[in-house]
This record gives C-alpha cells, sequence and structure tokens, in this order.
C-alpha cells in the first residue's frame, strides 16, 4: 500500500501534465474555454474548541524606535486597537489567532499569536522584493533591468476629484505628458510618453498603448479611478516590445482590484463632493472703451463709421454710450427690465446703436459647477474564491445657468477567481461603463462651444428680450435649444485560466470579448428671436432663425467589436541556488471591426418628440460623408517570449523577442522580428562597495535596447486609390463624375522601426528611505514614410513613399524620492520628477527646405519669427529703419506706434529671405532673411513634486507640477487686439495700447488686424509670443482616519475623511488671462475664448465595513 501511494504521489506531476495539455488542447483545438467538470466538496469540517488568550505586542521600525498609533487588528474581525506612546498595545485574542499589524508607510505583517510579542516594521521603500507589474506577469523591482515606472496610486488617485485617469498621472512619472482637452464636461486627457511626435506619420503621436488587466481598451474615461489597483509605465522598447506594434510608443498597464485569500468580505463605500470654478477669464473692456478703440481702427482706414452684426459705431456714439452709463450704470439687470427702444437701443438714420452693457458671463453662467462621486465595492475570498465587485457613478454638470451640459458615467467592475485544483484556476473579469455626455443642441455655437460667442461681441450687444421676445445670441440659442447627447456603452468580458502542472509552470489562456458603442442623438428645432444679423433687428423678428437645416433630428452610431485571445506560460527554476530564470513564450491574437452609419430625418412634426420617424422632409445617410459610414476590419497576432536571468540576484539579463503581424500592411510584410534586449548590475551587492554601507542601500546599473514596429502610418499607405468629384462636365442636366488617377504604393514600402537606448541608474541611500532613478535614452524611428524624389509631371501622380525619412529623440528623466518616520510617529513623504526630450529630423527626403515645413535638422515644435525691438515712436524712426513694406496691405502701412522688427542680417529690409537667391528660394533654412528660431510649443522640462505627512490618523499632502519651458504662437481676439473683426470686442488687458499719450504701451496703435494670425504688426514675433511655463498646485488634501478602537464600536474598519483642492493656485509668465495650461482643442481662433480651466474644491469619505 505504501509503495502503491508512493507511485500514485510520483504519478501526480504526469497527470497534472496530461490534464493540462488536454485543456491546452481544447483551448486552441475547439475554442471552448472549458469543459464542464463536477467536483464533491469534503463534507468533513473539523471544530475546534476556541479559547482566548491575552497578548503584548511591541511594534517598533527598523532603528527599534516604538511605532504609535500602529494598527494591532485579530485577522478576519474587528477586533483590535492601536499601539500607545511606547508602541505597545494589549489585546484578547482567540488561540492560534493571527495577528495583523500595520501603519501608514509600512509594509503590513501577520504574525502568530503569543503572550509577547515584538514586531518590527519595514516602510515600503526597504522592500527589495517589491512586485511591479509587467508585460504578461511581473517582476521584482530590484531585478527590473527596463525602464519601468511604478505610479503610487493611492497618491496619486485617491481623494482627487478627477474625472479620468489620465488628469491624475500629470507630473507623477517622468517623461509622461498630460494635457487636458477644454471643451465642456466630460472630457478626456491627451497622453505622449517620451516626446509628442515620434514619427511624422503618426496620428496619435507617441500616445502609448494602453492595457487594462492586460487588454487594450479604447479611452481611459471608460475606466473608474476607484477600481484601479496598480499602474505601470512601460517607456523603453526592451520592456514595451512584448506587447507588438501597438506599443511603439511604450505601454501604461492598469491592474484593477482583486479579492484577497482568507479575507473578510469588506465593503467599502467612498465619495466626493466637488465645485469648479474658471481660474481665469478674459474680461470684456467698457462699453466706451471698446466703441473708443474701434473708431481708431476705423480712422486710421479713412472711415468715419461702422457696422457689424446689427449694430454700428462713430464718434458721437461714444458720448451717447458715456450718457447711459452716467443715467442708468448704476442699475441691475432686474431693476433695467427688458431692452427699451429709446433708453436701450436707438434707431436714428437707418442704423441701430446699442448702449445697455451686459456681462454675459456674469449673468448667465455659474461662478461653481457642482459634480459628484460615488463608489461601492465588495471584496473578499476564501481559500479557494476570490472576488471584487464594484460599482460607480459619476456626475458633471456644465456652466451654464439653465440648459447646461451635463456628463453621467456608470461602472460596474467584476473580478473573481476560483481555485477549482491546486494547480488549477479560473478567472472571470467583467467591465461595464456607460457615459452620457448631453448638452443644448449646437447652432452657430456648435463650431467650438457657447464661450467662443459670450466673448466675441462688445458689452453692447443685446442678451436681453425686446418686447417679450429674445434677440438672436448664443445665449438664446440655448435656451430655445432641444438635447443633444452622445452616449458611450462599453461591455467587456474576459474568461482565463490558470495552470500549474508543476513547480514554477504556469500557463495562462485568456479569451476577451468587447464592444463599444458611440451612439448620438441631435434633436435641433427651431430658433425665434429678434434677428441680430440683420441690418434692422428690431423690425426684423425671425420665426425660424436658422432654416430647415436645424430642423432635424439626426442619429449615428460607431460600433467596435473585439475579440482577443492569449495563451503563454511561465518557468521559474533554479540552478545550484545561484542561477534564476525565468523563461516566458506566448501568442496573442485579434481581430476587431468597426462600422459606422448615419441618419437624418429634416421638418419635425414636434420638437418635443424629436424622433426620425417624426419627421416629414428630406432624409440624408450621406451628410457626414465618410465621418460616419464605414465599416473596416483589422487583425493583429504575435508570438513572443521572454527570458529573465539572475546570478545571485547581482547581475541581470533579460532577453525579449516578437514575430509581429499586422493587417495594415500588404501581403508578404505583414510580420517582422523585433528583438530587445537589457541588462542590470547590482553594484551594491559588490564587496568592494561594502564600505559604503549602510550609506548606500542598493545601486543598480542598467541598459536596454530594443526595437519595435510602427503600424500607425498614413490611411491606405499601403494601398492604391482614386480620388472622386464632380468633373464640372454637365451633359444631360447632369454633372458628370471625375476620376483621379490612382495613386502609386512603391513595391519596397515596408514598416516604420522604433529603436530605443536606453541607460538607468537606480539608487536608495540611507537603509532605503531616499531613493534616486535617472534614466538617458535615444530613440530613433528609423524608415519613415517620405516622399520619393520628385518627378515630372508626365509621371501622371505624385511621387510614391519611401522607406527614408529619421526621426532622434533624445531625452533624460530623473526621480527622486525620500520617507522617514519620525520617532514621536510623523512620518514625511518626499517625491519629485524632472524630464527633459527634444525631437529632431535626422533624415529627410524632400528636397525644399522650407522653415514651416519638414527639413533635415529640424527641431519639432520649433517657432520661427522676428525679432522685436519695440514701437515706433516717432517718423523718423520710421523713416531711418529697415523697410517693413513687405508686411503691409492696402489699409496698412507701418508708422507711429506700430511694431519695429529688427534688421537681423543688416540688408536694411525686414523679409523673410533674398528674393534674387533663386537656388535655395526665400523662407527657406538657408535663405530666411531676418527670421530666426524664437521657441518651441512642445512642452520641456517637465517637472511635479509632493510633499506628503502623516501623524496619528491626520493625512496632509500636497502635489505641484510645472513645465519649465513652452511657447505659444497665439491668435484669435484674445491674443490679437481686432483679431478676428475690427468690430469685435476688446478686452481690458488690450487697452494698454501705444497713443501719444500712452508711449511705453504693450500692444500697438490700433489696427485691423481681422482673422490676422501672422501679419501685419502681429508677425510671429518675440513680443507678443506667449511664454506658457508655469508652476501649479496640482492638490491640496486633508484628511482623518478615525481611529481603529472607536470604529469597532461601529463595526467600521476604516472611516476617513477628507477635504481636497484642484489646481489651486499658480505661477506663471502669461501676458494674456488664459491659463497657461489651455489648448488649442477647440480650433487656435478659440484661444482662450473655449470651456476655462477650472479649480476644484471637494470633500468625501472612505469607509470600510
Amino acid at each position: 500500500m505504501k509503495e502503491n501511494r508512493r507511485k500514485n504521489k510520483r504519478g501526480l506531476p504526469n497527470s497534472r501534465l496530461l490534464i493540462a495539455a488536454v485543456i491546452t488542447a481544447s483551448f486552441l483545438g475547439s475554442g471552448n474555454a472549458l469543459a464542464e467538470q463536477k467536483f464533491s466538496a469534503n463534507p468533513h469540517e473539523v471544530a475546534e474548541q476556541m479559547q482566548t488568550q491575552v497578548v503584548q505586542v511591541t511594534v517598533v521600525d527598523s532603528h527599534g524606535e516604538p511605532v504609535i498609533g500602529a494598527n494591532v487588528i485579530e485577522k478576519g474581525t474587528t477586533n483590535g486597537s492601536i499601539t500607545d506612546l511606547d508602541g505597545k498595545v494589549q489585546l484578547t485574542v482567540k488561540n492560534n489567532a493571527i495577528l495583523q499589524v500595520s501603519f501608514v508607510g509600512y509594509k503590513m505583517q501577520e504574525v502568530k499569536a503569543a503572550p509577547t510579542l515584538r514586531v518590527v516594521l519595514k516602510e515600503d521603500t526597504e522592500l527589495l522584493d517589491e512586485v511591479v507589474v509587467v508585460g504578461y506577469g511581473s517582476q521584482k523591482k530590484a531585478n527590473l533591468t527596463g525602464a519601468v515606472a511604478n505610479v503610487d496610486v493611492n497618491e496619486a488617485i485617491a481623494s482627487r476629484p478627477i474625472t479620468d485617469v489620465a488628469k491624475a498621472l500629470q507630473g507623477v512619472s517622468p517623461g509622461l505628458t498630460i494635457t487636458n482637452n477644454q471643451g465642456g464636461v466630460g472630457t478626456e486627457s491627451n497622453i505622449k510618453l517620451r516626446g509628442s511626435y515620434g514619427s511624422l506619420n503618426a496620428t496619435s503621436g507617441t500616445t502609448p498603448l494602453i492595457l487594462v488587466d492586460n487588454v487594450e481598451v479604447p479611452s481611459l474615461n471608460l475606466v473608474n479611478p476607484d477600481d484601479i489597483e496598480s499602474i505601470s509605465v512601460l517607456k523603453d522598447a526592451a520592456s514595451a516590445s512584448i506587447y507588438g506594434t501597438r506599443a511603439a510608443w511604450g505601454v501604461i498597464l492598469i491592474t484593477t482590484k482583486q479579492g484577497k485569500t482568507n479575507e473578510k468580505v469588506q465593503v467599502s463605500y467612498s465619495n466626493n463632493f466637488a465645485w469648479q470654478t474658471p481660474t481665469i477669464l478674459p474680461e470684456l473692456s467698457s462699453t466706451v472703451d471698446n466703441a473708443t478703440y474701434i473708431m481708431e481702427v476705423l480712422e486710421r482706414q479713412g472711415e468715419t463709421s461702422g457696422s457689424s452684426v446689427g449694430f454700428s459705431v462713430d464718434r458721437d456714439y461714444i458720448g451717447r454710450l458715456q450718457e447711459w452709463e452716467n443715467n442708468y450704470g448704476h442699475m441691475s439687470q432686474e431693476e433695467l427690465g427688458e431692452i427699451q427702444l429709446g433708453r436701450d437701443v436707438e434707431i436714428l438714420n437707418g442704423k441701430t446703436y446699442w448702449y445697455r452693457p451686459f456681462d454675459a458671463v456674469e449673468e448667465f453662467t455659474k461662478k461653481w459647477t457642482p459634480q459628484q462621486n460615488h463608489n461601492l465595492s465588495v471584496t473578499g475570498g476564501t481559500d479557494k474564491t476570490t472576488f471584487n465587485i464594484s460599482l460607480g457613478y459619476m456626475k458633471q454638470e456644465g456652466v451654464m445657468k439653465f440648459n447646461t451640459d451635463e456628463y453621467d458615467r456608470y461602472t460596474l467592475n467584476s473580478n473573481i477567481t476560483t481555485k477549482i485544483r491546486d494547480w488549477w484556476k479560473v478567472r472571470t473579469n467583467v467591465l461595464f461603463t456607460r457615459s452620457i455626455n448631453s448638452q443644448p443642441y449646437r447652432y452657430t455655437s456648435g463650431y467650438t462651444d457657447v464661450w467662443y460667442y459670450l466673448l466675441r461681441w462688445p458689452r453692447w450687444y443685446p442678451y436681453g428680450q425686446y418686447q417679450g421676445e429674445d434677440i438672436r445670441s448664443a445665449v438664446t440659442e440655448i435656451k430655445q435649444a432641444n438635447r443633444e447627447s452622445l452616449t458611450n456603452n462599453y461591455v467587456r468580458a474576459n474568461l482565463g485560466t490558470t495552470l500549474t502542472p508543476i513547480k514554477g509552470l504556469d500557463i495562462n489562456f485568456d479569451y476577451t470579448f468587447s464592444l463599444y458603442n458611440q451612439s448620438q442623438h441631435r434633436a435641433g428645432g427651431i430658433v425665434k428671436a429678434w434677428d441680430m444679423f440683420n441690418a434692422d433687428p428690431l423690425h426684423t423678428f425671425n420665426n425660424d432663425v436658422y432654416g430647415s437645416s436645424h430642423n432635424k433630428v439626426v442619429r449615428t452610431s460607431q460600433y467596435t467589436m473585439s475579440n482577443v485571445f492569449k495563451a503563454y506560460a511561465t518557468y521559474n527554476f533554479k540552478l545550484q541556488d545561484k542561477h534564476n530564470f525565468k523563461a516566458m513564450v506566448g501568442f496573442d491574437a485579434e481581430t476587431r471591426e468597426k462600422l459606422g452609419h448615419y441618419s437624418e430625418g429634416r421638418g419635425m412634426i414636434s420638437t418635443t418628440l424629436p424622433e426620425i420617424n417624426l419627421t416629414t422632409g428630406d432624409e440624408y445617410a450621406r451628410t457626414n460623408g465618410s465621418s460616419y459610414n464605414y465599416h473596416n476590419d483589422f487583425a493583429a497576432a504575435g508570438f513572443f517570449g521572454r527570458i529573465n536571468y539572475d546570478y545571485m540576484g547581482k547581475y541581470l539579463l533579460e532577453l525579449n523577442a516578437r514575430y509581429d503581424g499586422s493587417s495594415m500592411f500588404p501581403s508578404g510584410k505583414k510580420f517582422a522580428f523585433f528583438p530587445s534586449l537589457s541588462m542590470g548590475w547590482r553594484i551594491s551587492e559588490e564587496a568592494f562597495l561594502n564600505w559604503a554601507k549602510p550609506t548606500l542601500s542598493d545601486m543598480k546599473v542598467r541598459g536596454s535596447w530594443g526595437s519595435i514596429g510602427n503600424q500607425d502610418v498614413a490611411a491606405n499607405s499601403f494601398i492604391s486609390t482614386m480620388s472622386s468629384g464632380n468633373s464640372g462636365w454637365v451633359i444631360n442636366k447632369i454633372n458628370q463624375l471625375r476620376l483621379s488617377a490612382p495613386t502609386v504604393v512603391s513595391a519596397a514600402l515596408t514598416w516604420e522601426r522604433v529603436t530605443t537606448l536606453d541607460l538607468g541608474v537606480d539608487a536608495r541611500f540611507f537603509d532605503g528611505q531616499f531613493g534616486i532613478i535617472f534614466d538617458w535614452y535615444k530613440r530613433i524611428t528609423s524608415d519613415m514614410h517620405t516622399a520619393g524624389a520628385t518627378l515630372p509631371a508626365t509621371f501622371g501622380a505624385t511621387s510614391p513613399k519611401i522607406n527614408y525619412g529619421e526621426l532622434t529623440a533624445n531625452g533624460w528623466e530623473l526621480a527622486l524620492d525620500y520617507n522617514h518616520r519620525f520617532s514621536n510617529g510623523l512620518g514625511l513623504n518626499l517625491r519629485g520628477s524632472l524630464s527633459h526630450v527634444t525631437e529632431k529630423i535626422t533624415k529627410w527626403s524632400e528636397n525644399d527646405r522650407i522653415v514651416t515645413g519638414n527639413y533635415e535638422g529640424k527641431v519639432l515644435g520649433e517657432i520661427w519669427g522676428y525679432e522685436t525691438e519695440g514701437i515706433f515712436q516717432s517718423e523718423e524712426e520710421v523713416a531711418s529703419h529697415a523697410d517693413q513694406s513687405l508686411f503691409e496691405t492696402g489699409t496698412f502701412k507701418f508708422g507711429v506706434g506700430d511694431i519695429k522688427y529688427k534688421d537681423l542680417n543688416g540688408d536694411g529690409v525686414i523679409n523673410y529671405g533674398d528674393p534674387n537667391d533663386k537656388e535655395h528660394g526665400t523662407n527657406t533654412v538657408e535663405n530666411h532673411g531676418d527670421l530666426k528660431v524664437i521657441g518651441n510649443s512642445l512642452p520641456n522640462f517637465e517637472y511635479g513634486f509632493n510633499i506628503g505627512l502623516d501623524y496619528k490618523g491626520f493625512d496632509f499632502s500636497t502635489y505641484f507640477q510645472g513645465v519649465g519651458k513652452r511657447d505659444y504662437w497665439a491668435y484669435g481676439n484674445v491674443a490679437i487686439p481686432s483679431g478676428m473683426s475690427s468690430l469685435d470686442a476688446i478686452f481690458t488687458h488690450q487697452l494698454d495700447y501705444w497713443t501719444e499719450d500712452n508711449r511705453d504701451a504693450f500692444y500697438p496703435r490700433p489696427a485691423d488686424h481681422s482673422w490676422v494670425s501672422d501679419g501685419q504688426n502681429f508677425k510671429k514675433q518675440t513680443r507678443f509670443l506667449s511664454d506658457m511655463s508655469y508652476l501649479r498646485c496640482k492638490n491640496i488634501t486633508v484628511g482623518y482616519t478615525l481611529p481603529a478602537n472607536l470604529l469597532k464600536k461601529i463595526q467600521f474598519q476604516k472611516l476617513r475623511v477628507y477635504f481636497s483642492a484642484e489646481n489651486v493656485f499658480e505661477f506663471d509668465n502669461m501676458h494674456l488671462p488664459v491659463d497657461p495650461e489651455t489648448t488649442s482643442y477647440k480650433g487656435a481662433w478659440a484661444f482662450g475664448r473655449s470651456y476655462p480651466y477650472m479649480r476644484t474644491i471637494s470633500f468625501g469619505i472612505q469607509a470600510v465595513y
């Protein structure tokens, strides 16, 4: 019998291998995940006689100092207390109980109960065994050889009133650039890693691949920040190449929360109530100042008056504006009531003059907009099954006082893992997100948003009512508008299993299905108003301002369906207790189908029932052309492998390889091989550095090299296409179709390659309390698709693209941290980061070298412009200065009060090159005249630092983030006075303009700069170039966690209350009243006149039951 049992025992690994092989075959062959099997549970349970004992616990740190306020809890119960000033606590617990000892900043320890215990807590920073999530697995932080950053989720996300995860990552990891899109509620941030472009063909620039639980998600807005357990950023090719071509610009790995084995069921609830207000807004000038400026512009052009949308301006008008202000300026809008003819507006000689000022921002927008967040989760586990199920809800409101924007997001995340056998686990994950972004139907304000028009017109633009009816304006549109909404539904289901047939070998299979649907419903309607855009607005009431083109219902849908299969095996083994190996091989495949449609019906029967079936007019299915009507497929597959080796934890080596395929490429070139390697040396483990201990706790030097393919190239790069259009030839009353010549695709055109070299140093000092991480890298994108040699017109098509261009990014990153706990229990945490990168074209095939185009040697983001010497103060100065007539127009001539550009080449003419240089042409690198590089629009020297303190349940943290260098050439009427129209609004900051009495002004003499972005007084130049560098206090949080001995009376494990403020204050060098983080998301002409950047204050609770 013993022999038989021994035989059976020896046979177990073989039987497991056999069963594993069967399951593997079923996955790869039939595609069925698991065959149904039934397992009988052991019906016998062993009952124990529970007895109690008294334990005395002393908790100290690694220096032997007592830890005050440490939590000591009997595992699986709420029985616990905190240590006193001597680090001691006494508890009555059950025999054989397990005690959990924890404190903020230290690793929790579990110890078996005994009458007297001394527990030494280790700080998190000391733990070289800390595990970091990497591609298809995890590694000890001490053994990492690639450039991988681990984000402290609790520090970056917890307690912050953020709407998407990206905002929390800003400045947290060096090399990661986050820009916040503006334009309303529910907007998403842009993420770039180690640069901005990566390739001149990359449609998304250096946007990294974003994976949640190892599967790509279409948007970070679909992820509830509260569900996140960990975030890793894979920066170099060696760490990211395992994911193939879509990881050319790095990877952000997000793992969601899981239950823990033998953990008592916990119910967690957290909320956050927040209010937002703009950081800064441009202020419209008074009616008198605005009219005075307009007349200066008109008179310069030889005109005595001017008219725009429904209003007129002349010199006498200025006096009447002042008279109205003297008589009625003390009255509020409520006191004034509706607009009165003769008081607020006059019609003189057929022209309409408006006197009453309005502050549309003050009147119609909220100073504080509300936002709320709620999260509920249930987590726990037995020795067989673990689970975490969470629900989330977020609501955000827009700024308008009526019919405002709204954003609602609902999330569900479920993670369940079951151990069927000791060697077999099955897991399932379900993620569901539904978001609804609702807003008033967009009429003219659809170009940008309502702010574009609220800040366009002078203050006299009438936003009130006349004879009980509205006057046409952006506000009127919003008041009368129906609603339009964009609904996103994302469902993802994952089924996976892990087999461990023998010790050290894990075999994983995962299948994930996801469906992403974007559904839009736009309900137009009719706007009835006095037509301000008519020359005689008070006698023109329009019952349908916008006509049939907006009396419509639109529905669009866009679907993305994905199937992802992954299979990989990992084997860990040792040789002679010195050589440690970890080998991984795998395969993944994905199919993705996208389709979209557009439907429109005009002529609504009822505006209160906006449905296509209830329209009687024309119907359309292609109004928006290819924007919504499409159907395409994508497929990718790859074989990959990785080997990790270390010798006694001292010498480290990692080899990666991936054979990657993508349907983006033509037959015969769909697959390519991409290798990478990285090495590390824990130099602190060498005997010759013993003298540096204990000051030097750990030091590792590392280097990596790797190559990845880039599939993010222009659409149809490998397919010959023909465009169509009207020919202009009309036959039988029909405009005949025209087809262009087909594009020519080179048979040699293939993948772009991204190759990265990374050298780094990781070091910790003073018993692990102080850490430094430094990386230098060089990334080369080679074989970029560029235009080939210029061919004669007789070729019949444009030159085919070739693999020739090269873009090189050079950069470095620095991260510092310091953690310490003082003997009185005060904990201190400091972190800082700094990064720098430049991207330069190092090879290019174009023959011309226009400074505004691409050319070899160009640093991406550079801004070419003129150096400014000041403002002309006299006619003599104008006459003696270099000739600037190249920038004059029929109505604009340079004179006193205008900008004086510097003659850099001393030829007596301000220009962009010698027109006689036929070889190079003008405006080129070789012949640029007085042009020079005056700045760079890409953010550089990005940095961040935070300070954290905790003491006896109180916690405080503050986080600062900034950009050391970024320039921007802004235009539109916030940046350029009268930059949209000579009769548009003038802002208070633009009143510092040149006059005989104000010669030291910042702005030049008023002139008509309608739709000027680079001309006349506002050629791109040093004087008006915006310095968008800044330092901002991103967050301040103050919290208090109630003591455990109080909470156990109400059966709570944790209860924390906190107050948080976001974007609290900033330091910047802006000469414009625009936030330094403002983007041109809504278009360059709307710069400073789109949805503002917001400050946020909030409070909330975090409770665990």
